[in-house]
């Protein structure tokens, strides 16, 4: 068993030491060492064990991207959409050239019943 000490919010680990420091609460785990990211936020002390919470994770992840990241995301969501628009508009065109194609065939070659 080692000795850790977690400072929390809540029960959310915002930084960990392998030494006694005030404020911060003591934890004895099974292990001699924590996970990578243990003090970037997104770990909850649960039942006295460290665990990832993903939806903590994906908040700081997004809170800490650079802002060209955060830019080229939004752009990125824009290109998408206009794409989805241009696919609507183009399968609308598909649709009434295909009546046209057939109205057209209607009067070039009418039914003889």
């Amino acid at each position: 068993m080692t000795k850790f000490y977690f400072q929390l919010d809540g029960n959310i680990i915002r930084d960990a030491l392998e030494f006694l420091h005030e404020g911060y609460t003591e934890v004895e785990l099974d292990t001699t060492h924590l996970p990578a990211g243990i003090n970037a936020g997104y770990y909850r002390l649960q039942d006295g064990v460290p665990v990832l919470d993903p939806a903590l994770k994906d908040e700081v992840d997004k809170a800490s991207r650079p802002v060209d990241y955060v830019e080229l995301e939004r752009r990125l969501a824009a290109s998408e959409a206009r794409n989805e628009q241009l696919a609507a508009e183009s399968n609308a065109n598909q649709l009434a050239l295909m009546e046209l194609h057939m109205l057209v065939l209607s009067v070039v070659s009418p039914d003889e019943n």
